[in-house]
């Protein structure tokens, strides 16, 4: 195998260059997978325009899907050629929240982690270190397509967030920003028997794939008050002092300080927020509204991979249509650059495969 392999390297913010850099060395317990296809996280996004997560020579990307190239020796059930996705954790086991089991909120969990510290899969290869099948190396049933494999990372995250947010069957939901984050919620909402969901945002073109995905209604949130309209779908609820919307749950996917204040307004006394978007500057908010309405807020990073191929696998929840571009591993850049454009995009794919695959 070459000593070398090509990948996208973070140079700083606004700047990635695909160069030749060192062949990932896999140890005994190590696997090296050859990437086909990676997906630009709305977190590699905050990368590369900020510098947020990530230092400059960062290989990015962790939303991947590809075949084994190398098995170490001590790596059971796992064979060269198996079609795999799967992501390293760093993890500390000795801090309070490993103690607890919490392990994502262990502080190095962005430290040495695949696309965070580790080489991630904007690259030819990328190495799963002590890789363990069913934990952080997960095989893909032959109903998932390489495309949608790439996004089983991120469906995991609205699956996860479902879980959070406790949907109940008959729940009215509202989710704010549908990019692909948030199409995951909407999509893992309405599996988890969410009687309506709804989805607001300031793009045409992702507010359609919405409605594609199952949406029972949509809203363009610059034709007019996204909170009124919130209203007018699923009534309005009074608590002290003042009224409001009346949504059981409202997930917060845009990362934008308004849609922060707005979840505060749309949601009923004693409802849910969760907050999976990730804004990069602070919101405002009238905490008044939290001690009058008492609503449940919770954050959600992060999913078990596991249940969200169970879920693609089913159908329950489709992705292969939220590839809006893609893009061979050399032309990195330009993916970015495309990715940027939230307005007409949903999910950019980076294929480091010879054949790009065709969008949807």
């Amino acid at each position: 195998m070459n000593e070398t392999m090509r990948a996208a390297v973070l140079e700083g913010p606004g700047k990635i260059a695909v160069k030749d850099v060192p062949m990932p060395k896999i140890g005994e317990s190590d696997v090296l997978i050859r990437v086909v296809n990676c997906g630009i996280c709305g977190s590699d996004v905050h990368s590369f325009k900020t510098g947020m997560y990530v230092k400059p020579g960062q290989v990015m990307g962790h939303e991947f899907m590809g075949h084994i190239a190398m098995v170490g020796d001590k790596v059971d059930g796992i064979a060269i050629g198996d079609r795999v996705t799967g992501f390293s954790a760093s993890i500390c086991g000795e801090c309070d929240a490993c103690k607890r089991g919490q392990y994502i909120l262990c502080a190095k969990l962005f430290t040495g982690s695949t696309g965070y510290g580790l080489p991630g899969a904007f690259a030819e290869y990328v190495k799963i270190e002590n890789a363990l099948l069913g934990s952080n190396v997960h095989k893909l049933p032959d109903t998932i397509d390489d495309v949608s494999a790439a996004m089983i990372e991120p469906v995991s995250v609205g699956v996860a967030a479902a879980v959070q947010a406790n949907v109940q069957p008959g729940d009215k939901v509202v989710v704010l920003g549908v990019g692909m984050i948030g199409n995951a919620c909407l999509q893992a909402a309405k599996a988890a028997g969410a009687a309506e969901a709804i989805a607001v945002d300031v793009s045409p073109a992702r507010l359609e794939i919405a409605r594609q995905s199952g949406a029972n209604d949509v809203f363009d949130a610059r034709t007019g008050d996204a909170t009124e309209w919130v209203k007018q779908k699923f009534g309005i609820a009074p608590y002290h002092y003042n009224e409001g919307g009346n949504a059981d749950v409202v997930f917060e996917a845009a990362g934008i300080p308004l849609t922060i204040q707005q979840s505060l307004e749309m949601v009923r006394p004693g409802g849910t927020i969760c907050i999976v978007g990730l804004p990069e500057h602070a919101a405002e908010i009238d905490t008044t509204k939290i001690v009058h309405k008492m609503p449940r807020i919770v954050g959600s990073l992060g999913g078990d991979f596991a249940p969200a191929i169970d879920r693609l696998a089913s159908g329950a929840i489709k992705v292969r249509h939220l590839m809006t571009h893609s893009f061979p591993l050399e032309e990195a850049a330009e993916a970015f650059a495309v990715q940027l454009q939230a307005g007409e995009t949903v999910k950019v794919i980076i294929s480091a495969s010879p054949e790009v695959p065709a969008a949807a």
